[in-house]
């Protein structure tokens, strides 16, 4: 494969292929636009000075429009939409409204998530599916997603997952669910090699605190 720039691909998975566009170039989309986390990550994102920023929501639509006013409010360009992260529909069908609506998608934040099951032992094979399916897979399925539109950009793109607790890797591993991922990065890396190839970077940050979270993604956007 050859890069837009006619050089050879450089497939590093470490490299950072988005450093050379400016912050305030760049539209972020963030999940979770309703929830701690999410609104976190994109208020940072707003005082960084980000020129865009797309928040897709699950359930919670009031906060996140809230949200959406305070961004635009603070004169940062805002989308808003309802997306489903576990289903690849849903996903697809907003990732193509974005870029119609901003003409670009630089940096991916899977943001969103839901609690899991206060007993592991005692929760249904069901609900621990679910809390896997928001807070591991969708994250892989998200970033699947993007990479098409991030590979035809010139500037490539960024892709930030977010970790699950210890606990809960140490949870699922005592359960003989085959074919379940045990952490988002198992899960998203092995998409690594193929996102390099397509200019586009993968990074998965540690579990943390909504605000230390927000920290760390501000850092990797504006790296």
């Amino acid at each position: 494969m050859i890069s837009p720039t006619n050089e050879p691909a450089d497939n590093d998975p470490n490299k950072a292929h988005h450093a050379g566009v400016p912050i305030t170039e760049k539209v972020c989309l963030v999940t979770g636009g309703g929830q701690k986390r999410g609104i976190a990550v994109a208020e940072a994102l707003a005082m960084a000075g980000v020129k865009t920023i797309a928040l897709t929501y699950a359930e919670e639509r009031e906060p996140a429009h809230e949200l959406y006013v305070k961004i635009q409010s603070m004169g940062v360009g805002c989308v808003l939409a309802k997306m489903d992260v576990t289903d690849r529909k849903s996903v697809r069908k907003v990732l193509l409204w974005v870029k119609d609506q901003v003409g670009q998608i630089d940096v991916l934040i899977n943001a969103e998530h839901i609690a899991w099951p206060d007993d592991f032992d005692t929760a249904s094979p069901g609900d621990r599916l679910q809390a896997v399916g928001v807070n591991i897979r969708a994250q892989a399925l998200t970033a699947d997603e993007v990479l098409p539109f991030m590979s035809i950009q010139r500037t490539g793109g960024l892709v930030i997952g977010v970790g699950v607790q210890d606990e809960i890797t140490s949870a699922l591993d005592s359960f003989d669910d085959p074919g379940v991922p045990r952490s988002v990065a198992a899960a998203i890396f092995p998409m690594r090699a193929l996102a390099a190839s397509r200019q586009v970077t993968i990074s998965v940050l540690p579990f943390g605190e909504p605000d230390t979270v927000a920290n760390a993604v501000v850092r990797l956007a504006t790296a």
